[in-house]
């Protein structure tokens, strides 16, 4: 399960199970279909993002320091490219 917070005050923008984490370099491109309303909220707060995937044993925790985030329209995607993971048992 993918979840997208808010950094600040943790609300929640984001909960799919459409969702795919690649590593690229150093960095991981997460792609995830979202809804215009989902898009919205994403766009205005893209800077606070906090990305999570959550597993039966853990937790991985992501975010981009510069706001690394491109939409697709057409497929009903966003990618966001995060540079800091961190795994959390559960």
């Amino acid at each position: 399960m993918l979840m997208i917070r808010h950094a600040i005050g943790s609300r929640l923008f984001l909960e799919t199970a459409h969702y795919s984490v690649n590593p690229k370099e150093d960095k991981w491109v997460i792609t995830a279909s979202v809804t215009k309303n989902e898009l919205k909220n994403l766009l205005d707060f893209q800077e606070e993002l906090n990305l999570f995937i959550v597993e039966e044993n853990q937790k991985t925790w992501y975010y981009s320091s510069n706001a690394d985030l491109s939409v697709n329209s057409k497929e009903n995607e966003i990618t966001i490219v995060a540079d800091h993971q961190t795994k959390y048992p559960v």
